[in-house]
């Protein structure tokens, strides 16, 4: 073959190639290119609803995107926008108490955060003098809008009765609900003064914390109700060791005793009482109240006074007048007590009596019209 031959079948090989492989891009269409792994901002990403706002987290994103070819295949991780907590600060605080010449130590775990007054008890410890942990107590922290969603508040002292003595640890929680004045929890030797520390295994909880619909008063003697015993043909009056609590009824507050029974070594309802009256018997007990406040209105109005808190009796009509001295003798109610292993708690449970002397005349109201003569609506 010559040369000009030659070129010639160069070119029309060459040209038969170049058809081929139009042919095929035809029918494949553009060669596509390999997928790849590419990094996405954080701030182009939509992100989930953190479950706590003040909690970090952090979240590994996989992400796979068709890549243009100037992207590079990259894997990362991103952490998740929102809220940051703020700084905690810990602290553990230390409280001594002497009973039966014991020492008992309360140890209290604090967070707190840094540049506020915000803080709460993580958990808390009552231990004995070898630092054997007695009792023991853990709470949830959270965060909300970078303060505490609520806190806790622990708070103890000693106390001595005639009977026994021992340790009062006092809890408030914030948020509460009204009128809440918290919860308080009864540590002390069982069997009372007689075996006043003679074995450490006897000292303990007298049962759960009591949740105080109202406010704790004190550690008393509960005189209006001695109890009468025979003890060598000589008659002893018994007088019993009581927790005193202010309770709210809706008009007044009474004053509720708690028995501390240091021989079973638990807490119970100071009375148990019942009487007679027109419509059976019915459990209640009389009690101090305390009343503050009372708003009369500025005219004249009456109550009716029954002369025993029994509605079976004929009442008799009498005139308050704006200027009338109104004294608040005592309440009679049933109020009911509800225990379980976590909480005591107590309230009023039934119709509410008030013995009021108007201007020299006793008797017994009942109604929420005579309460509101008297300068006590309903609250609360």
């Amino acid at each position: 073959m010559s040369a000009r031959g030659r070129k010639a079948a160069v070119v029309v090989h060459v040209a038969v190639l170049v058809c081929l492989a139009a042919c095929n891009r035809a029918q494949r269409g553009q060669p596509s290119q390999a997928p790849r792994m590419t990094a996405v901002a954080a701030s182009e990403m939509r992100q989930p609803a953190p479950a706590d706002p003040g909690a970090p987290e952090l979240v590994n994103h996989l992400v796979e995107v068709s890549a243009s070819p100037a992207s590079a295949t990259t894997v990362t991780a991103v952490q998740k926008t929102g809220s940051t907590t703020p700084k905690v600060v810990f602290s553990d605080r230390n409280q001594s108490f002497v009973v039966a010449q014991k020492t008992f130590r309360l140890l209290t775990h604090w967070q707190s955060i840094e540049g506020t007054t915000e803080e709460t008890v993580e958990w808390w410890e009552l231990r004995d003098a070898q630092g054997r942990v007695i009792h023991r107590e853990v709470y949830p922290v959270e965060f909300q809008n970078g303060m505490f969603e609520s806190t806790v508040s622990i708070a103890a002292q000693q106390f001595k009765t005639g009977q026994g003595g021992g340790i009062l640890i006092h809890g408030y929680d914030l948020p509460s609900a009204p009128n809440s004045g918290g919860w308080v929890q009864v540590f002390g030797y069982k069997y009372g003064r007689d075996k006043y520390g003679a074995d450490d295994s006897l000292f303990g909880p007298f049962g759960p914390p009591i949740s105080i619909y109202g406010e704790f008063l004190e550690v008393g003697t509960d005189s209006s109700s001695p109890t009468p015993t025979t003890a060598g043909g000589v008659t002893v009056t018994v007088m019993h060791d009581v927790l005193k609590f202010r309770l709210w009824t809706g008009n007044f507050n009474i004053v509720y005793p708690v028995l501390i029974n240091w021989i079973t070594g638990t807490l119970q309802p100071a009375a148990r009482c019942t009487e007679s009256t027109s419509r059976g018997r019915v459990e209640r007990c009389s009690y101090p109240i305390n009343v503050e406040d009372a708003h009369r209105e500025n005219q004249a109005t009456f109550v009716r006074l029954f002369p025993e808190a029994d509605d079976g009796f004929t009442p008799k009509h009498v005139i308050v007048q704006p200027q009338s001295k109104v004294e608040f003798l005592e309440a009679r109610m049933p109020v009911s007590w509800n225990q379980d292993d976590k909480s005591i708690s107590f309230g009023v449970n039934g119709d509410t009596w008030l013995k009021v002397r108007i201007d020299g005349v006793e008797g017994w109201i009942h109604s929420e019209e005579d309460f509101d003569a008297v300068g006590l609506p309903q609250a609360g």
